[in-house]
């Protein structure tokens, strides 16, 4: 029987190209007692081939969920991992292996999300961004590339084997913001920052970004998030007064 934890972690397919691995992506899924799918642009629809290929997994795309942006679909989760086929030079990337235990410890205090890109070309820079930590599956070299429903099998096996061996990383999360919160911290943040000139307006996400790395190292309680709008709500009402 798969692990309760399980049913709070999302699978998330961007832009997904074929109907047939939406259903391969079920099916692996079911095989690994997860259920929740969602579904950000898919350039497809669910159909017959989708079924034919989900098998046991139909219930999940009955269920499936359909969402106009990522943003959008990670707005519950309280931590996101994005995966990539290619390492990142600004940012670490979490091995497969490492997966499982940070994914149970995070789905404690919330709803987790594990996030694909198209079959084409993966999730962009800025879809990372998103994501607390960014994950790779080990390949040759030379053969980096997986089929999607491959790499979703991979990944919930991970998962259902920390889960059922009770793998975990020490301690829980306490009242963790959810993604939907900690965006619109960012949002704030961008604010504030371009109007005391920090950012530079051409380019705000470039420093933007460092600072969205810096703070994910950990994970943002609901109070700390609060602390912080607050902290740059005031910067900005001091900066307003001494212009005056």
């Amino acid at each position: 029987m798969a692990s309760p934890l399980l049913s709070s972690i999302d699978i998330v397919l961007v832009g997904t190209l074929t109907s047939g691995n939406i259903g391969s992506v079920a099916r692996a899924m079911a095989n690994m007692g997860l259920s929740r799918l969602s579904l950000v642009r898919p350039r497809c629809t669910i159909d017959q081939q989708s079924y034919a290929m989900a098998t046991h997994g139909d219930g999940i795309l009955s269920s499936a969920r359909l969402f106009p942006s990522l943003r959008d679909a990670l707005a519950g989760a309280v931590y996101v991992f994005g995966t990539t086929a290619r390492g990142r030079r600004w940012r670490d990337c979490l091995e497969l292996r490492e997966l499982g235990a940070r994914a149970v410890h995070h789905a404690r205090g919330g709803r987790v999300a594990l996030v694909f890109g198209p079959e084409d070309m993966g999730l962009s820079n800025d879809e990372l961004e998103l994501c607390n930590e960014v994950v790779t599956i080990p390949t040759v070299q030379g053969a980096s590339s997986l089929n999607i429903s491959h790499a979703v099998l991979l990944v919930c096996y991970e998962l259902f084997s920390a889960s059922r061996e009770g793998k975990a990383l020490d301690g829980a999360s306490i009242d963790p913001a959810p993604v939907a919160m900690v965006e619109a911290m960012y949002d704030h943040m961008r604010e504030s920052l371009l109007e005391i000139g920090f950012l530079n307006p051409q380019n705000p996400e470039y420093t933007l970004g460092m600072i969205r790395r810096m703070l994910t190292r950990t994970v943002l309680s609901v109070p700390e998030v609060r602390m912080l709008r607050g902290l740059f709500r005031q910067l900005v009402w001091y900066i307003r007064k001494k212009s005056c």
